[in-house]
This record gives structure tokens, C-alpha cells and sequence, in this order.
């Protein structure tokens, strides 16, 4: 058994929906429960039938509670919404006492949001805050209680997802019979658990890869500036091998999980056995038409991604990408976007300073579900679970209550 207070996240993608459990000691999280299954009613990253998510979500819980003898109620989830719509605004307000009250921290946060304009189809879901400004010094800090000041300015980066997005990932946790402690966008959660403080100030861009969507996240100056979805992801790289080829998904997906590369290799080549469509004989491929198949598809990707932020203006300074999620696994995709762009990639690796797990849980894929354990160290101390077998909120009488704001 588990003592202490502990934090939940579920990463709901279009492959697979993963459950992690954590400790919290001394700010860092310890991982110690894991569930997993195939995905079900997800397309292109949304929720299209909750019942099928609610199933899935239900039966890793189950298999959860059973193997580490661990109930929970609150969670941390994602969200890939291709409609989502993020901007930065700042505001300020006169202080009125001599030093900054958290109460005068929370006035200008939600002026931030009252300025915030957003269409009737769309809410805001997670909202994160660039930092503070004291009078006319330019000068930004993080944190300003206590600190004497006339005038307090504040800069934060808004999230806002579909109605329709929300509602569906919403009735699909609480028929799973738990409660919503955060919404958080793939690339935002990605980046806190693989990003440092020091690659957010160098303006990067973090990249997650799914199965379906690829999720964007422009870090800038510290903080978070941008925030996008592309339709396309790994999972159209085992489409194009299987047309290329005339084989079934199946097969399609074998060749790229153990064959694949995503850079042709001049001068080293072999044969791969594999079998066609509604053919009993195998056939044999070279290793470099398997390449250069998966080499035109990522490369399609990347120029997408290019231009996605060449639009918004923000491609010639970054200083480098950061590469996760399932579709970062293709060997040599991160040579390959160097190639391209001339800019520094490197797979994204989980910042074991802020956290603990067995090494298969701190693969690229898991990067997202990590970072959601991260966004749940904000929650206060009632959206936190004891780690026993039945909840602390249960203990204590607390009902379940969804915290969209960090």
C-alpha cells in the first residue's frame, strides 16, 4: 500500500487511453500505477462516442484498483481539438494596499479573462500565466505577493476548445464515475514534463506526434505562446506503406514498427519478407523503397508544421523543435526535420528531476500523460486523493468538482 497524497491523468488518444497514478513527495511525482488499452470512439484525437470511452476508461480502472489495491476519483486529461483557438493578453490594475495581496493577483486574472474574446462555439478550458509585471519596470517576475507596487500587469496565454469537444471528454470521464481536475491541450502537458526552463527560454517548439493529430506548442521567453492541431499523424505513415506496397494495414504497420526508418541510408540496403493482399506467397521489399516511403510522409508532416507556423509568424526565430508522442519513436525522424529546417530536433526526453517511473513509462509516447501529472500538482489539497483503497475524497465527504483553471 501507498501512503500519502496521490494524483491521476488520463491521456485519451486515438491508439490507446492510458491511466497513470502518482505519488507526490517533495514536488516531484512518483509513478506507481499504470493501465493501458487499445483506444475506442476517438478519431483524428476527438471523442466521437463516449460510451466506447467510457468503457475503455472504466475497465482500466477497474484493472487498476484490483493490481495496486488503489482507488481514485479526480484526474487530469487531455485534449486534441482541431478547432482550438489560443491567444495572449495582458492586463493591469492599481494596487490599492502596500503590498500585493493574492486577492489583487486574482482581480487581474480574471480581467484577463473578461477581456477574452471568443466565439459562442468555443469555452475556455486552461489558461497559463507568462509572468507578472510590477509598475512601468519591464522587467517580468513569476511571482509578485508580498512585493511592494503601485500597479500590478499581468501576461497569460488563453486555451480555448469546441463546446462540442468538452462536452464529450467531459460526459466521458464523469460516466466513468470520476471527477475533472484539469483540460489540458497534448503539446501543453508534453511540454512540462520534457521541456526545461531553459528551452522554453530559447523559444522552442514542442511537437507531439499521435496517431491521428500532431499537437504544437511554441514556447517563448519562458513561456507559452502558441498552441495548434494538424490533421495528420503516425498513423497515416502505415497507410501510405500499405498502398505503397499493396499489403493490409496490419502488415503495413509491422513493416514500420520494425523495419522503418525515416531517412534513406546510401549504400545499405536488404530485403524484408512480407506479404501482399489476398496473396499466400510472401514478397520481399528493400529495405530503401521502405525508407523512401516513410521518409516522403514525415516529410510531408514537417512542411505542414512549417507552414502551419510560418502563418502565424513564429517559425524563423525558433531556435529548435522537440519531438514526442508515438510517431517521435521513427528512427531518424528528428535527422530528417534537421534536414529539412536546419534548426536543432531532438526526441524528448522526461525530466526525471520532476519525475519517477520505470523506464517503459518514460518513453516518448508517455509524454503527454506525464505532464498531466504535473498540471495536477496545482490542484489544492481537496482535488488530491489519499492513496488508499477508498478516496479521500470519499473519507471526507467531499462531492467531485471540475477545476478548469490552473
Amino acid at each position: 500500500m501507498v501512503a500519502g497524497d496521490f494524483i491521476a491523468s488520463i491521456d485519451i488518444g486515438s491508439s490507446k487511453i492510458v491511466i497513470l497514478l502518482a505519488e507526490v513527495k517533495n514536488g516531484r511525482v512518483e509513478v506507481f500505477a499504470y493501465g493501458k488499452a487499445g483506444s475506442a470512439g476517438v478519431r483524428q484525437g476527438v471523442i466521437t462516442n463516449t460510451k466506447k470511452v467510457t468503457q475503455v476508461i472504466q475497465d482500466i480502472k477497474r484493472k487498476i484498483v484490483k493490481d495496486y489495491d488503489t482507488n481514485f476519483e479526480n484526474v487530469s486529461v487531455n485534449i486534441s481539438d482541431p478547432s482550438i483557438k489560443t491567444l495572449n493578453q495582458g492586463a493591469h490594475i492599481h494596487v490599492s494596499s502596500e503590498r500585493i495581496k493574492q486577492s489583487e493577483v486574482d482581480t487581474v486574472v480574471k480581467i484577463v479573462e473578461s477581456m477574452v474574446k471568443i466565439p459562442p462555439s468555443h469555452q475556455i478550458i486552461n489558461h497559463i500565466t507568462h509572468h507578472y509585471n510590477l509598475d512601468a519596470n519591464p522587467e517580468p517576475i513569476l511571482q509578485p505577493i508580498g512585493k511592494k507596487a503601485d500597479n500590478l500587469g499581468v501576461s497569460m496565454h488563453i486555451v480555448a476548445a469546441s463546446n462540442h469537444h468538452v462536452e464529450a471528454l467531459e460526459n466521458s470521464i464523469h460516466q466513468s464515475d470520476l471527477g475533472l481536475s484539469n483540460i489540458v491541450p497534448n503539446s501543453m502537458a508534453s511540454g512540462e514534463s520534457c521541456l526545461n526552463q531553459d528551452e522554453k527560454d530559447k523559444d522552442v517548439c514542442l511537437v507531439d506526434i499521435g496517431s491521428d493529430i500532431v499537437d504544437l506548442s511554441v514556447f517563448k521567453k519562458g513561456g507559452i505562446v502558441y498552441s495548434s492541431v494538424i490533421d495528420f499523424g503516425a498513423r497515416q505513415v502505415t497507410q501510405d506503406i500499405a498502398e505503397a506496397f499493396n499489403t493490409s494495414f496490419q502488415e503495413a504497420e509491422r513493416l514500420k514498427i520494425q523495419h522503418g526508418q525515416a531517412q534513406i541510408k546510401l549504400g545499405y540496403d536488404r530485403l524484408i519478407q512480407f506479404q501482399q493482399i489476398d496473396d499466400s506467397n510472401y514478397c520481399y521489399l528493400s529495405q530503401e523503397s521502405l525508407a523512401e516511403v516513410i521518409q516522403d510522409t514525415y516529410s510531408k508532416l514537417f512542411k505542414l508544421i512549417r507552414k502551419k507556423l510560418n502563418d502565424e509568424n513564429l517559425y524563423r526565430s525558433l531556435s529548435g523543435f522537440v519531438l514526442v508522442g508515438g510517431g517521435a519513436k521513427m528512427k531518424d525522424c528528428n535527422r530528417l526535420m534537421h534536414n529539412l529546417y536546419k534548426k536543432r530536433v531532438k526526441i524528448g526526453c522526461v525530466n526525471t528531476d520532476l519525475i519517477s517511473a520505470k523506464r517503459e513509462w518514460l518513453q516518448p509516447e508517455y509524454a503527454c500523460v506525464l505532464g498531466l501529472l504535473l498540471f495536477g500538482l496545482n490542484e489544492p489539497e481537496s482535488a488530491q486523493q489519499s492513496a488508499s483503497k477508498n478516496s479521500f475524497l470519499d473519507k471526507i465527504g467531499i462531492s467531485k468538482k471540475r477545476f478548469k483553471f490552473l
